[in-house]
Formats: structure tokens, sequence, C-alpha cells
């Protein structure tokens, strides 16, 4: 067993002491002069293939250095790179990994000495193989969850090996016990690029990215004064911004920001933002937004105006106004005024718009030219032609009226539809699933067989009516057909009064008779129910004809419904006016 642990250890050393050494013996060349140390390590890479791995937070990269090489092993050329400084590195699997090491002695005068290699012998006590630190490039997904990535240079996740760490120490390349402990390395991992920005100056001038005072450092560094030729970057703006073209923020805007293109602001935007064609803020608005064409934010507080659109993935609070449609994914604290459509994910506060409005969660006031949506309760809607919500609280006006809920307020249309009603439902067709819906077959002195149907609510209901008279045997018939109105009283559990108004066309010996021959009546009803579904009723009747229409042999105008005469006028010389009272009897169903 101690034989093969011994053969797997060897290996295992050996495969570190290969990839450490060719990376590290690798030669290069170059001259640097007062040059930073990112962009010498920037120049290596593109060179030389050399991957370099660090945190801006941990090690300062904007130090400049001057060094000298000719066609040296990489691990001296990097002693002589970093000998004026306090940086240090170690080789990581294939990555130069660099480290703050403020404990490092400089030396300004001598460089590194390199050690005289030791003569090989056969006795392997002599020559020991030199330790190794393994390190692998399989994949840790719990290394790689303590690893922070919202501002670092690289993310390097590490895993150790089943085996103790063993440290090796030469001359061209010291590295300190500590960090190759692997709960601290991942420590530093997790605290990378928590630092915004690290740099902050007054103002920059730019015509394209990187292209300007601030050079390749523009996404870094954050301005009190920012001006952009064509198309500028920064880091953060904290101040003003004034572009032709495009400005891009890589985090935060806060103050006043103008481009004759668009806005881009990766992270929140506090202030006011006026583009050409668009606007946009990744995090948070606070303040104003101005675009030709569109506005977006992934949550406002702010007020939104543009040609065509605003747009808000989360929770508005505020305003939009555009020429075509408003959108928010979250709740609309807000007014939403449109052209065509507004829409919101959560519950809205006010939407007017020229076509639609659509809430998916409750509202207070929708207005639209064509129709307004919620999905939960609403208090006023209007609308041209269709309202849909729950619970109404105030009040739909519009073609067609849809609660599915309660209806507590008053409905306006010409067809109405509700759950239940406690309100007052208005229109020409009235329908209610809990409501006042009857069907009625009784008699009169005008008609003698009636059918009618009543629809509604107690407090209103619409009355479809049909009937006619038994045809006297000569040939002739009578039928009419109404409309009417009414409302319910309760005198107790058993008993109610309805009020009711009605019109009636009279047909004589036609199917239809395109003469006036009208009657207007008034019904005082009185029910009682003789069984859950079946009731009688009784009641007297005011009635009025108004007709024009002449006896073909005589020329008088007078209809045999007319029973007899209270009062008898004529109108005009073609108009002729009657009313009488009469009785209404039947059964309701």
């Amino acid at each position: 067993m101690r034989k093969s642990q011994a053969i797997y250890l060897f290996f295992l050393l050996a495969n570190g002491l290969l990839a450490q050494s060719g990376m590290l013996t690798k030669k290069v060349t170059f001259e640097y002069s007062n040059t930073r140390i990112k962009e010498a390590l920037t120049d290596l890479t593109q060179r030389y293939q050399i991957p370099f791995s660090y945190s801006t937070e941990q090690v300062n990269v904007r130090q400049r250095i001057s060094a000298k090489v000719v066609d040296m092993p990489l691990a001296t050329a990097l002693e002589r790179l970093f000998e004026n400084v306090t940086i240090g590195y170690m080789l990581v699997g294939n990555h130069i990994v660099l480290r703050s090491d403020p404990s490092k002695p400089i030396n300004k005068d001598v460089g590194i000495k390199q050690p005289a290699p030791k003569k090989k012998t056969s006795d392997p006590e002599a020559n020991p193989t030199p330790p190794a630190v393994l390190v692998t490039n399989e994949p840790n997904p719990e290394a790689e969850k303590m690893v922070s990535t919202s501002n670092r240079d690289t993310v390097l996740a590490l895993e150790t090996p089943n085996v103790q760490p063993i440290t090796h120490e030469v001359s061209t390349h010291p590295f300190d016990q500590t960090l190759l402990n692997f709960e601290k390395w991942r420590y530093d991992a997790d605290s990378w690029g928590r630092r915004p920005t690290s740099e902050k100056r007054v103002a920059q001038v730019s015509i394209l990215p990187f292209v300007g005072t601030n050079t390749r450092q523009s996404d870094d560094v954050s301005n009190n004064l920012s001006l952009n030729v064509i198309w500028g970057v920064n880091g953060a703006v904290n101040g003003m911004e004034i572009g032709g073209g495009l400005n891009m923020v890589k985090t935060d805007m806060t103050g006043f920001q103008a481009a004759g293109l668009g806005n881009k602001v990766n992270r929140n935007m506090t202030g006011t933002q006026f583009g050409g064609i668009f606007n946009y803020a990744g995090g948070s608005t606070k303040g104003f937004q101005a675009a030709g064409v569109v506005n977006f934010a992934n949550k406002a507080e702010a007020a939104q105006a543009a040609g065509f659109a605003n747009m808000v993935r989360g929770d508005m609070t505020g305003m939009q106004a555009s020429g075509l449609f408003n959108v928010a994914g979250g709740n609309t604290r807000a007014l939403q005024a449109s052209g065509l459509f507004n829409k919101t994910g959560g519950d809205s506060k006010f939407q007017a718009a020229g076509g639609f409005n659509r809430t998916k969660g409750s509202s207070k006031w929708q207005a639209a030219g064509v129709f307004n949506t919620s999905g939960g309760n609403t208090k006023v809607q209007i609308s041209g032609l269709f309202n849909r919500a729950d619970d109404v609280q105030v009040g739909q006006f519009g073609t067609f009226n849809r609660a599915k809920g309660n209806m507590r307020g008053l409905q306006i249309g010409l067809i109405n539809i509700s759950d239940t009603v406690s309100g007052v439902p208005i229109a020409l067709i009235n329908i209610v699933k809990r409501g006042y819906n009857k069907a009625e077959i009784y008699g009169s002195e005008i008609l003698h067989g009636n059918f009618q149907l009543k629809l509604g609510a107690n407090r209103f209901y619409n009355i479809f009516h049909v009937g006619a008279r038994v045809p006297p045997g000569d040939g002739s018939y009578i039928w009419g057909i109404g409309y009417g109105i009414g409302k319910v009283t309760k005198l107790s559990q058993r008993s109610s009064l309805n009020w009711e108004l009605m019109a009636m066309h009279i047909n004589e010996s036609e199917p239809w008779t395109n003469t006036l021959n009208s009657i207007g009546q008034f019904r005082w009803l009185w029910n009682h129910q003789l069984g859950s579904s079946i009731g009688f009723f009784l009641g007297p009747t005011a009635n009025v004809m108004v007709s024009q229409l002449r006896n073909a042999e005589t020329g008088i105008i007078k209809s045999p419904v007319v029973p007899y005469a209270l009062i008898n006028e004529d109108l005009s010389a073609d108009t002729n006016l009657k009313a009488w009272v009469g009785v209404n009897a039947g059964f309701r169903f």
C-alpha cells in the first residue's frame, strides 16, 4: 500500500512541476518605461498568451514601473517587473495569479540572483523530488458560488486535491504559506470586485469609447462632467453628461444626461435623462426620462415621456405618457396615458388610452376609446365599447359591461352582465346571475294573453313583453310587443311590490303596423309567493294610447284594444289620445 501511495504522489508532483516549469521557463522580452502595470500585463498577455489573474481591489495595477528584459525566462522577467512594487505572484494551473505582498522587501539597486543549479546524483535522498502546489482545473460548483462576479477582472474557481498541500519555495518564485490556505483564498476571492469604480475625476472629453482624456480607463473612472462628441463610455457620472450621439455609463448616473441618439445606464439613474431616440436604465430610475421614441427602466419612481413607448420591467410610480403605448411589468401607482394602449402586470392606479387598457391585477380608474380589462377589482371603468373587471365599486360605463363579481356601483350601457348586484345596472339588457330574473304569464283588458321576461336586479330590471288578443273570428287579429323597466320593493319574505313602466306597440290585422299606434303603461303590482319558484301577482294599471291609425271604413282613429276612455282628445288632426285604468293578473316564475 505504501508503494502505491508513493507512486501516486510522485506523478502528482511531477505533473505540478511540468506545468509550473512550462509556463515560467517561457522566454520573454520587454521594455517598459514609466508604464502602468495594467498596461504591461495586457501587453504580455497579447504577445505571449500569458493569462494573468488578479483583483483590482487587492492589487494596485495602476502603479507605474520601469523594467527591461531581453530573452529571459518568465520567472526572472516577472521578478524584474515587480522588483520595485509590493506585488507577488504564484502559478495556479495555467494562470499567473497576482497578489499584494506588503512584507516584500524592495531592492531598487540589485536584481534577483538566480541560484546555482545543484549537481544531480543517483542518490534519491541527495536529489529529493521538489514538492509542488497541486491545482486542478476541474469545475467546483461550491467554490464558484462563493465568488462574487459583480465587478472583477477575472473569476477563478480553485479546488484542492484530496491530499495535504505541499509548498515549494525558490528564489525566483516566492510566495507565503497563508496564500495556500484554501479557506483564506475563498474569502479573498469572495471580496473581489465590490468597489464599483476606483478613481474619480472632475471632467473628461471623448470622441469615441476609450478615445479621450480618460483613455483606456474610461469605464473605470467616475466623472462630474462628461462631454462625448460621438460616443462616450464612463464608469459613473455624478453631475452632468452631454453627448452628440451615445452616452454609456457602466454603473450609476446621478444628475443630468442628454444625448442626440440615446443614453444607456447599466445600473441606477437618479436625475434627468433626455434622449433623441431612447433612454435606458438597467436598475432603478428616479426623476424624469424623456425620449423621442422609447424609455426603458427596470423599476421607476419617475415621470416618463416618449413619442412611441415607455416600458418598465418592475413597479412603476409616477407617470407614463406616450404616443403609442405604456407597459409596466409590476404594480403601477401612476398615471398611464397613451394613444393606443396601457398594460400593467400588477395593480394600476390611473389608465387612459385611445385604444385599450389592460391590468392584470386591480385597478382604480380606467378610461379607453375601445375597452378596459382588469384582472381584479376596479373603481371606475369608462370605454367606448367594453369594460371587464371582478368587483366594481363605483361604476362601469360602456356599450358592454361585465363584472365577474359584485357590482356595487352603477352600470350604464347597452348590455350589462354581472354575477351579483348591490348597485344599479341600467341598460337595454341586464343579465345578473344572482339577480332578479323572472318569467311571467298574465292577462289584461288590452291583450288577453301575455308573456314577459324580467332581467336585472331588485333596484332596476328590464322587461321584454309580447302579447295578443283572442281573435274575434272575422279574420282580424291584434298583437303587441313591448319593453319596460321596473323596481322591486320587498314587503316581507313572501310579498313584494313591483313598480313598472311599459311601452307597447300594437299591430292590428297585419304583421307590423308602421303607423303610430302605441300604449304607455304604469303598473303597480302586488306579488305573493306561493312557493319557492312560483308567485301570483295582481294590480292596477294606468294606460295612455296615442294613435294615428284610422279605421278604413269609418275614418275614425279608434282601436279595439281600448275598453273605454276616461280621456279622449285629439292632439292634432292626425293624432288621438285616450286614457283609462285597467288591471293585470298572472303568475310569476
